[in-house]
């Protein structure tokens, strides 16, 4: 089975996440982790990171 490389699109959307978080110094693992949770199949991570992003109208 050929292995797939996923730092290209885990690095882009550990930055979107990092400036969507206000760009906050000393948290890049966190944003890496989340990232490719997302993007490399947890299906719990990505449910989490579609909520976030909804807007709910009140």
């Amino acid at each position: 089975m050929p292995t797939v490389d996923y730092d290209a699109a885990v690095r882009d959307r550990a930055y979107f996440l990092w400036e969507q978080a206000g760009r906050p110094s000393g948290r890049e693992h966190e944003f890496w982790a989340q990232a490719s949770r997302e993007i490399e199949g947890d299906p719990k991570a990505k449910e989490e990171a579609e909520r976030k992003q909804r807007i709910v109208a009140r």
